[in-house]
């Protein structure tokens, strides 16, 4: 009897360790599978639907960038020097590495000069899409602004692209309604390789003098976003030197088709309520920097990284963060 006993007991647990395997290689079996899903959380709370998209003005190359102090000339005209401290040599390692902490997938640049794109292209999984704001200039070596989109190639394709002036003659580089420069708008039409979503991004920077310049350039904005994305998905990114009660913004917003994606993101707005550095102070200034989604786009979280290292800024505008995921 207590032999038999002995090898019923065996037997239990012979079972009872079969069953506890089976357990855990079920439990890793679907670790393993939640890992490979699609629609499955990574370690930032993001889904691999979602796309981080930012919106960036880096600010152009200058000598000796840094905080102004200004001071009276022998005619009593206003000199503004630089300090050097927040030169582009400084700031560049800190937004790529910006980039790569936030695993962003497309970012909508303003200002940036030849030299600082090309010190960019070591970002390898990064390809970078646009047309300079003033492309004789660029053609004869002479530097101006680029509102260039650098996007993450593993997980974006650009399929099509394209530029338009702010002017009455959109189709060529030009400058309207009284501008002191020509601006322009880069835009890309992308496919997200994750998801089979096909969408437009537009990028832009609207002229820093005159009202009317930029309330024409909302205007014909809002057109020629409406004729190139033709109803399917967009994002349109941009330093638009304009705030929140500006005519510019208001003409986007009356649009009925261009979301403010800081008012419709589903979780409370993150950071400082204003955009503009300028100077590199940190004090608080003006919201000129948009975010502007379709409908099909939802917002899940937005923010503003107004982020300060060792002493230098990123730049003199704050980059603005989101998560997104196109319906």
């Amino acid at each position: 009897m207590h032999q038999r006993n002995n090898a019923i007991l065996h037997k239990n647990t012979n079972r009872l360790n079969i069953l506890f395997a089976r357990i855990i290689i079920f439990s890793f079996a679907l670790a393993i599978s939640g890992c490979a899903n699609p629609g499955s959380e990574n370690h930032r709370g993001k889904t691999d639907a979602e796309l981080v998209v930012c919106q960036f003005n880096m600010r152009f190359y200058k000598k000796d960038d840094g905080h102004i102090s200004k001071s009276a000339g022998p005619s009593g005209k206003i000199i503004e020097k630089t300090d050097g401290t927040q030169t582009w040599e400084k700031r560049a390692p800190l937004i790529k590495k910006f980039f790569a902490y936030h695993g962003i997938d497309i970012c909508g640049s303003q200002e940036l000069y030849k030299n600082q794109i090309d010190s960019m292209r070591d970002m390898a999984d990064y390809g970078i899409a646009g047309t300079p704001s003033i492309p004789s200039k660029e053609a004869a070596g002479i530097p101006n602004h680029n509102n260039v989109i650098f996007y993450k190639k593993s997980r974006l394709q650009l399929l099509d692209s394209g530029t338009f002036w702010f002017s009455e003659t959109p189709e060529s580089e030009s400058k309207g309604w009284g501008a002191e420069y020509p601006r322009n708008c880069n835009w890309g039409k992308f496919l997200d390789k994750k998801t089979g979503k096909i969408f437009y991004y537009f990028n832009m920077h609207f002229h820093h003098i005159g009202e009317r310049v930029q309330w024409e350039s909302a205007k014909l904005l809002v057109k020629k976003v409406g004729e190139i994305s033709g109803g399917l998905p967009f994002f349109a990114t941009g330093d638009l030197n304009s705030d929140p009660s500006s005519r510019a913004i208001s003409e986007i917003k009356s649009s009925g088709f261009m979301f403010d994606a800081k008012e419709i993101s589903k979780t409370p707005p993150y950071g400082p309520d204003f955009t503009d550095n300028y100077g590199y102070t940190g004090k608080k200034s003006k919201w000129i920097d948009w975010v502007f989604v379709s409908k099909s786009v939802e917002i899940e979280k937005f923010a503003v990284f107004a982020e300060n290292i060792d002493g230098v800024w990123l730049s003199d505008h704050f980059p603005l963060l989101l998560e997104a995921k196109i319906k």
